[in-house]
Parts: C-alpha cells; sequence; structure tokens
C-alpha cells in the first residue's frame, strides 16, 4: 500500500475528522433550516378564531414564548397593577398596557402585560381590583425602535421586558390584546401590530447556508490535501 495514498493507515485520523466536521455542519445546518421553516409555519398559523384556553394551558411565567401558540385566544383573571401602566405609539394613537398579576397559583405571583384599549393620547383612566379577561396572546415585540425618553411612559415598542423596572413581579415572556376594552377606551385590535418582517425565517435559512458550505469546504480541503500528498513531483514540477 502506498504509505502517502489516501488510504494509507495514516490517513485515518484525518478521515476521520473531516467525517466529523462534516456530519456537525449538516446536522447545524438542519437543525438552523428546521427553525426557519418553524417560524415562517407559525406566523403562517391563525389561531385568533379559535375557542379560548387557560392562560397556563399555553404559556408559564418562566416560559419562553411558543411559536405555534401566536394569537391563541386565552382567559385570565388577577388584579391589575395600574401604577405600572404605560402607553405603546400606534400611529396616531397609543394602546393602553396594563400588568395583570395573574390569580393562578402556578403563576407564583407573575404579572401579564394586557393591552386595555386604545386611547388618542398617552393617557388613560385608572383601573384598579380583580379582573376577568379573554383576549389574544402575543409574544413581545421587537421592532429595534428607539425610545427618545426612557424617563416617561411611552414606549416605542411592546416588550415585558422594558416593564421590569416598573413593578415588583416577576413578567411573562409575552402580552395579551384584550377582547374587553376599559375605561371608555376603543377596543384594541390585532391589525395595529408591527407588521412581520416579510423575510420571516430567512436568517436561520443563510445560517444554515453557511454551515452546509463549511461541511463541503472542509471536504474539498482535505481532497486537495490528499492530491498534492500522494503526487508530490507532480506538485514540484508545478
Amino acid at each position: 500500500m502506498n504509505p502517502d495514498g489516501p488510504w494509507a493507515p495514516r490517513r485515518w485520523p484525518g478521515h476521520l475528522l473531516v467525517a466529523v466536521l462534516l456530519g456537525g455542519a449538516v446536522a447545524l445546518g438542519s437543525w438552523q433550516y428546521g427553525a426557519g421553516q418553524a417560524e415562517r409555519d407559525a406566523s403562517a398559523l391563525d389561531l385568533t378564531d379559535r375557542d379560548p384556553v387557560a392562560l397556563s394551558d399555553v404559556l408559564g411565567p418562566d416560559d419562553p414564548f411558543p411559536a405555534p401558540s401566536v394569537g391563541q385566544p386565552v382567559t385570565v383573571s388577577g388584579t391589575w397593577v395600574d401604577e405600572a401602566t404605560v402607553f405603546v405609539t400606534r400611529g396616531d394613537s397609543w394602546w393602553v398596557v396594563t400588568p395583570l398579576v395573574v390569580a393562578d397559583p402556578a403563576a407564583d405571583g407573575a404579572a401579564l402585560p394586557v393591552v386595555r384599549g386604545v386611547s388618542d393620547r398617552p393617557s388613560a383612566p385608572s383601573v384598579d381590583g380583580d379582573a376577568e379577561l379573554t383576549g389574544w396572546l402575543q409574544p413581545g415585540e421587537g421592532t429595534g425602535a428607539a425610545d427618545d425618553d426612557p424617563t416617561d411612559d411611552v414606549l416605542p415598542q411592546l416588550r415585558p421586558a422594558d416593564l421590569v423596572q416598573r413593578l415588583d413581579e416577576d413578567l411573562y415572556s409575552g402580552y395579551l390584546v384584550s377582547q374587553q376594552p376599559t375605561g371608555g377606551l376603543t377596543p384594541a385590535s390585532l391589525e395595529q401590530l408591527p407588521q412581520p418582517d416579510r423575510f420571516t425565517g430567512l436568517r436561520n435559512f443563510l445560517y444554515a447556508l453557511e454551515w452546509w458550505i463549511f461541511g463541503v469546504f472542509a471536504v474539498f480541503v482535505w481532497v486537495r490535501h490528499l492530491m498534492d500528498a500522494s503526487d508530490p513531483v507532480d506538485r514540484l514540477e508545478e
């Protein structure tokens, strides 16, 4: 057997390394592709007309937001935290958002931001006491809009993380758009949500492609090395 041939025993560790790299690249690329497809499927799924279920059946206080549950109608009861009310800009109007401390023992005292309705100015009647609501569950927004004045109660987007410093309770990873407005507010509509990125899942697909290209490149480099090593004379003549 040619000691410099591609199948010589001393080449086996290299073959094994390339096989591991190629398998890892294929696996990671496939995982990224699956994640991108899941995002696209979730964005295309309309749950808004389904029967409402209990919030605890969909989302727990420590759970990441489940992508397949965007727009799922849920029921929830709890107590308002009026002092943490904020106003989220929606064009020429504002969403009035007040956290609700969920009454379910499984919630462990966590609060769910609730869109109570729409106001034509960044102000609204106060609310207190207990409430029982039905609404559409939504994940936190990530429009990238900058907050021009972090010290006021007006926010450019609705992210539960932006409410953390406004109340003592933990927060759910999503929020609720209530179907029942309070205090004379206009009902909020899901049509007022920021439009989803038309390239939903594209980043995952590009990452998958990068991993697959990396795998092909690793194989190419190894094959080229074997060709050069097995023909040293031809390589020197070049």
